[in-house]
């Protein structure tokens, strides 16, 4: 069932109500409902034009281990041990879950040592990634609880699109791939009166169910084309977690290539065969020019070449065209070690041997 709503005037000017379970929850892992979604970013600034867009930060990989293991010293403050979110998480009864947790089920090991949740502010101290952590905490202890604060948080975002006369362009995976069952299939109950006060409050129509997931309950948006939903992901494009899965729930997706991943070139033929674009990093210096074109030869296939265009401009992937190569600037991780020299391709038009093939580079 999908509810028709109207924001008043005054439903807007009210304060914020959360259902109190939410803000418990929350609460607990010290969060507000404006600390999920991250609004200000020198990548997202580039878009204003195209959309509003937000992103969700959690610690990657095996970071959240790391962060709550005593006497873990990382190669920058923001890697290594963080005092207060490991008390969190032995209050919480979260340690043990946390040491398992693995944020990144598709990265490699120059993703992980290169990856750009240490880039920017992230890699400044321990505090942003201590904030991180807490989001990671509140997901890993009730992935349902959280999926509807998230539901709650992007329709305020929402909200504040439509009065810039703008789309909301959601992006869920930062840092992480999200919950262990993929926020494309993370279900949770959303009561026709929740569903009702989110039409009030905001504005969107919200579908109730006792068991629906964060597209089925945004359905209104996305048919509608004010809301964006759009990721970037190193898993397999097949599969319940796959490319192909999370794009039929509603993600635009674009692919990552794995540069130092044994299938890396067999992977990106798979993916952009199946319509996906390819992010591609790159170890461009400032000022450099993108390329215009990539050729990919995987063993035993025949060679693809696809254009190229420059991912710097914005991070609003869903505006870019299918089958195509975003090349993206490889930026500063602080604390990387020598395996993320794996994650990038070098900026050289000579061709560059991966573990399976040859990918080739070409400018203008």
């Amino acid at each position: 069932m999908q509810l028709t709503a109207t924001a008043t005037a005054s439903g807007r000017c009210a304060p914020l109500a959360l259902p109190p379970d939410i803000t418990a929850h929350l609460a607990r892992f010290r969060l507000t409902l404006a600390d999920l979604l991250t609004e200000a970013n020198p990548k997202l600034a580039k878009g204003v034009d195209l959309a509003r867009g937000v992103i969700l930060h959690h610690l990657p990989h095996r970071a959240l281990a790391a962060a709550i293991t005593p006497g873990h010293r990382g190669a920058a403050p923001s890697r290594g041990f963080i005092a207060p979110l490991a008390h969190l998480a032995e209050a919480e009864g979260l340690a043990d879950a946390a040491r398992r947790w693995n944020g990144c089920p598709g990265a490699t090991a120059g993703c992980a040592a290169g990856c750009l949740n240490w880039s920017g502010r992230g890699g400044l101290g321990w505090h942003v990634a201590a904030c991180r952590g807490r989001r990671t905490l509140a997901m890993i202890a009730d992935p349902a609880a959280y999926g509807r604060a998230i539901l709650w948080a992007t329709c305020r975002q929402w909200a504040a699109a439509q009065a810039q006369g703008l789309p909301l362009a959601l992006r869920l995976r930062g840092t992480d791939e999200g919950p262990a069952c993929g926020w494309h299939r993370l279900r949770f109950r959303v009561t026709l009166a929740e569903a009702l006060a989110l039409g009030r409050r905001f504005g969107l129509a919200v579908t109730p169910g006792e068991a629906v997931t964060l597209a089925e309950a945004l359905a209104c948006g996305l048919e509608g084309g004010t809301l964006r939903p759009y990721d970037y992901s190193k898993l397999p494009v097949t599969g319940p977690l796959g490319l192909e899965a999370q794009r039929a729930a509603g993600w635009d997706i674009t692919a990552s290539l794995a540069a130092d991943r044994a299938t890396a070139c067999r992977d990106a033929a798979a993916a952009l065969g199946a319509g996906f674009r390819l992010a591609v990093p790159i170890a461009l210096g400032r000022g450099q020019a993108h390329p215009v074109a990539l050729t990919l030869e995987a063993q035993g296939r025949p060679p693809v070449t696809v254009a190229a265009v420059n991912g710097d401009l914005s991070d609003h992937r869903w505006a870019d065209p299918h089958g195509v190569a975003v090349t993206l600037r490889t930026k500063l991780s602080r604390g990387a070690g020598p395996e993320a020299a794996g994650f990038s391709l070098r900026a050289t038009p000579e061709p560059q041997a991966l573990g399976d093939g040859v990918i080739t580079l070409a400018w203008a």
